[in-house]
């Protein structure tokens, strides 16, 4: 097949789930995550093994993971731009934070020594855990952001909980995997130091400039066109700069992005602009090959599964509801908190995908860890119906 009908059939597969996903009120990236997902040998493969072949012939492979590369690349320095921590004095948001961060990677790293060793990959024993505990703590903070939209919560002090908790809970799942990344086999100590120093050197250095041009106001008069090409240029360098240091290429862009001027007119061109086209027309391709990546019939034993999506839900629901109510926040308010962290979505699946191109998990841990992210971002919506109904039945009744 020729490979533009390839490229315009995974974006159409894309654009019709992200349809169909907000019929079903659902956001549109898990739509759009699953029916891109279900082209590989998830559904079609298994459906229809000729299709698949013909759809993703060897030969329109290498175009499709160059795009994936280039979608999950400046998706992540995108991520960096929207990802802000900001310090709280509200106890409230201390407690929820602590709890969505602590008891997810606590029972993650205790599941997974328990499923451990049989299913982890070619990495250290204590990498695996410690990737499998991180990966049970990550909140996916778009994802977040765009069901707190849709529900009307966007300007509310719960929003700014949730997606302050959403973001302390992602900076320490990717630093985590920085630290599992350095200890896979790679580039010597020196190599690895010399590409750190000059990794922080660029992104200092990137700053610098950005935050000058900003202050004489020619960020502002500068063509969008230049400003989005420039900036390619840095996060791809950031890449490739992480990757010489052995730290994976999405870390470079991921602290590029957050390393960038706030408060500026070329963060709101990129974070809209950059954002908007990345999402539609790139990662597509991210979910192409993290759905070919999926053969559903080298799950990991049921056991497994269920114990590490146990851990996920009664960790992060767990923890920030005991969190919420131990800072005097209300039962209904504590139990909306949590199912709202407990959405994973599209930056789990960025995460899981490093982890197995890491190899500190395997094909069948992967395949269980891809079910668990959609299955818990998929029963966001309908538990927050469930508990505003059961909390609002019981309010009447009193």
């Amino acid at each position: 097949m020729p490979i533009l009908l390839t490229l315009a059939a995974v974006l159409g597969s894309a654009l019709l789930g992200g349809l169909l996903a907000r019929a079903a009120r659902q956001p549109a990236v898990i739509g759009e995550m699953i029916a891109v997902i279900a082209l590989g040998p998830a559904l079609l493969g298994r459906l229809a093994p000729a299709a698949e072949t013909a759809l993703f012939s060897e030969a329109s492979r290498p175009v499709l993971a160059t795009l994936a590369q280039f979608g999950v690349t400046a998706f992540m320095f995108i991520v960096g731009l929207e990802v802000h921590v900001q310090p709280s004095r509200s106890t409230r948001a201390l407690g929820v934070t602590l709890g969505s961060l602590v008891l997810p990677l606590l029972l993650g790293m205790l599941a997974a020594s328990w499923a451990l060793p049989a299913a982890r990959g070619h990495a250290a024993l204590w990498a695996s855990v410690l990737f499998i505990g991180a990966a049970l703590s990550v909140t996916a903070v778009p994802v977040l952001a765009l069901i707190l939209q849709d529900r009307g919560l966007a300007r509310t002090p719960e929003a700014s909980t949730a997606l302050s908790a959403a973001a302390s809970s992602d900076v320490l799942a990717w630093s985590l995997l920085a630290v599992i990344a350095v200890s896979t086999p790679g580039p010597s100590v020196a190599q690895r130091l010399a590409a750190l120093l000059g990794l922080a050197a660029w992104t200092l250095l990137v700053r610098t400039v950005l935050t000058h041009l900003e202050r004489r106001d020619l960020l502002r008069r500068a063509a969008p066109p230049l400003l989005i090409g420039a900036t390619l240029v840095a996060v791809f360098v950031s890449a490739a700069a992480s990757d010489a240091a052995g730290l994976h290429t999405i870390i470079g862009p991921l602290l590029l992005g957050a390393a960038m001027p706030r408060r500026s007119s070329l963060h709101a061109l990129l974070s809209g602009t950059l954002g908007q086209v990345v999402r539609a027309a790139l990662l597509p391709f991210f979910y192409l090959t993290a759905g070919l990546a999926l053969d559903v019939s080298t799950f990991a034993p049921p056991k497994v599964t269920l114990t590490l999506l146990l851990a996920a839900v009664i960790g992060k629901v767990g923890g920030v509801l005991l969190g919420a109510r131990l800072t005097g926040s209300a039962w209904y308010e504590a139990w909306r908190l949590g199912i709202l962290l407990n959405t994973r979505g599209l930056t789990e699946l960025v995460f899981l995908t490093t982890g197995l191109q890491l190899g500190v998990i395997q094909a069948p841990l992967y395949t269980s860890l891809v079910f668990i992210t959609l299955l818990t971002t998929v029963a966001t919506a309908p538990l927050l119906d469930l508990t505003k109904r059961r909390f609002g039945a019981l309010k009447e009744a009193s």
